[in-house]
């Protein structure tokens, strides 16, 4: 079985399907669905992860990460993605990835309430750092020079999933979801027009 193959388990949010709809029009407009073809991420499984992978997990990994799901207690966050990159990362892997705005508070919060919570399980292989941003390619075939999104496409994180990938074509199973607390600081808006 080869490693993309392997049911692997970890803590992620999903944007709503109005917003994957908005990235999907986005990528066309730029025609970076064309140039990405088959190795375009499935729009579908776009995500935010909070966690690294448990690759084959057992019944118990299950069971104690819906316990550690359960035990988050933080407020939902909101990210601006406002560029697409596609530097070479690892020799012969290009990601394409849509990146955010700085890093607001409550995302630090959210990720490191996660961080917390796995260590006290016993998961600390998995309570790694990640950054805002959302893959849309593992495997590009060309680099891409950044693109800047503006306006900025923003997403309100407001549920903590956990979720199993894996299969063919590869999809996400959430087996948990648990909702964040409402945001503590609320991006600005502009104020409508008197």
């Amino acid at each position: 079985m080869s490693r993309g193959a392997e049911p692997r388990l970890f803590f992620m949010a999903m944007p709503p399907q109005a917003r994957v709809d908005d990235i999907g029009a986005l990528l066309e407009r730029f025609g970076l669905d064309k140039r990405l073809g088959s190795a375009l991420f499935a729009l579908a499984n776009l995500h935010q992860s909070f966690s690294e992978r448990i690759f084959l997990p057992t019944n118990e990994d299950c069971a104690a990460l819906l316990r550690v799901g359960a035990a988050v207690s933080a407020a939902s966050c909101t990210l601006h993605f406002n560029r697409i990159e596609g530097a070479v990362g690892v020799p012969g892997r290009i990601h394409w990835t849509m990146r955010a705005r700085g890093v607001p508070k409550a995302f630090t919060a959210l990720l490191q309430e996660i961080q917390r919570r796995l260590v006290q399980a016993g998961f600390g292989h998995i309570a790694t750092g990640v950054t805002p941003h959302m893959t849309l390619s593992y495997c590009a075939r060309e680099p891409l020079d950044k693109i800047v999104l503006d306006p900025p496409v923003a997403w309100t994180i407001d549920e903590l999933s956990l979720a199993i990938g894996g299969g063919h074509p590869y999809r996400y199973d959430i087996i948990g979801r648990w909702p964040l607390l409402p945001e503590i600081d609320p991006p600005a808006t502009q104020p409508g027009l008197f």
